[in-house]
């Protein structure tokens, strides 16, 4: 009996729940794959609940108590394994990773084409692939600004990645360059022409004119420290105010409530918000980690990124992605942040900078750009003229 609901499907998307960006991305390309391709069924299967059911809460628990309590072991282990070989005995023993199972899920499936926006499953389709078990093409969609061995595999027939550098660095390791394909990381498609609503601020008893700074922790709500900075912006007599986007962190909206409630400036909390685009759009700075998910949505719509606390490992290629395009600001501290936060009022120079440096690295069509190199492959190679609309997709000849 299987142990996840498995139906056939054309393109299988394989995930995880490590946070929310693998499966954030995971929806906007079924999003615009169900849009250009109605016909067609698009499953996403959460690669650790399927393969090990009962111990996936056991693995997510020990990998955010790993993140939040020991942080720098994380570190270390993220570059210790960024090179490993594919063939190593490691990599070897990682690729047989619920090998049987995920076979079984495959097979039931019979997907067109597998992609896959976490990159353990990668390895093993890819060994699947490679003993003869399968013969489908499979896509990896890299979810940072990062080239780490996790993702990369003999039996890869296309990367999706987010930027020029991370082509450049898979050309590095030999991968070929008809294989890379720059798109972006895949956003939702409210971010393709997102547009500022009144409205919002009409619902929040807010000022649209005045300087207002948003503070995202991803959708776990998971940047220590918020309430300390608010707790320091509420003291000050400044011409701001604050909207606080908690998530599912239930403890950090309780912990921000009565700050709010003395605060002599504006603090708006509010939990999940789908539909962020338009109050992305309407924002002036953004305070928040560095998930690749956000930092592409900030991109979108040219909103400067006040980084702090990021992740270790693969947040790290994201902020030294940023940084080194001078496209966003970074505070160790919380008293660093809230003096970059008082200068960015000061001076709007600051942040007009910022936002004219994140123009070109925009990728506001990543989801349907990633598409595109998706239905491709599921079609033998044959390209579909509609899905190469977006002026914002890379060549990659440029590498060669």
């Amino acid at each position: 009996m299987p142990l996840c609901s498995i139906k056939k499907c054309d393109i299988l998307i394989l995930s995880a729940d490590f946070g929310t960006g693998h499966h954030q991305v995971s929806m906007s390309i079924k999003e615009i794959a169900n849009e250009r391709q109605p016909s067609w069924e698009v499953g996403i299967y959460n690669f650790f609940h399927c393969i090990y059911p009962l111990i996936n809460k056991s693995i997510k628990f020990g990998y955010s108590q790993m993140i939040r309590r020991f942080s720098y072991g994380y570190d270390w282990f993220y570059r210790v394994t960024k090179d490993v070989e594919p063939d190593s005995k490691w990599q070897r023993i990682l690729n047989k990773m619920g090998r049987s199972k995920l076979l079984e899920l495959i097979k039931k499936c019979s997907p067109r084409v597998i992609v896959c926006t976490f990159p353990t499953p990668a390895g093993v389709v890819s060994q699947l692939k490679a003993e003869g078990e399968i013969d489908i093409p499979l896509a990896v969609v890299i979810t940072d600004v990062a080239d780490h061995s996790q993702w990369i595999h003999p039996e890869v027939d296309a990367y999706i990645v987010a930027a020029d550098i991370v082509g450049s660095r898979l050309l590095a390791r030999g991968i070929a360059k008809e294989k890379i394909h720059v798109t972006g990381i895949p956003i939702r498609s409210q971010f393709e022409a997102p547009v500022s609503d009144p409205g919002i601020w009409i619902k929040l008893n807010l000022d649209p004119n005045i300087f207002t700074l948003l503070i995202m922790g991803g959708g776990q709500g998971l940047m220590p420290g918020i309430e300390g900075i608010c707790t320091r912006l509420a003291e000050l007599s400044l011409p701001m105010q604050i909207i606080a986007l908690t998530g599912s962190n239930q403890n950090l909206a309780k912990k921000l409530k009565p700050i709010a409630q003395t605060s002599s400036i504006p603090i708006r909390i509010l939990g999940y918000i789908e539909n962020i685009a338009p109050l992305m759009k309407g924002t002036d700075l953004l305070l928040s980690k560095a998930g690749g998910i956000t930092v592409f949505e900030a991109l979108a719509v040219k909103l400067p990124i006040l980084l702090y606390r990021p992740l270790p490992g693969h947040e790290m290629c994201n902020v030294d992605f940023l940084l080194d395009n001078r496209a966003a600001l970074l505070a160790k501290d919380e008293a660093l942040a809230v003096e970059l936060i008082k200068e960015s009022i000061e001076d709007p120079s600051i942040l007009d900078d910022i936002s004219e440096a994140m123009e070109p690295l925009a990728k506001p069509f990543s989801a349907r750009d990633s598409v595109n190199v998706i239905l491709k492959l599921a079609s033998g190679g044959i390209e579909d003229k509609e899905f190469a609309e977006s002026s914002y997709r890379e060549d990659i000849n440029m590498y060669a």
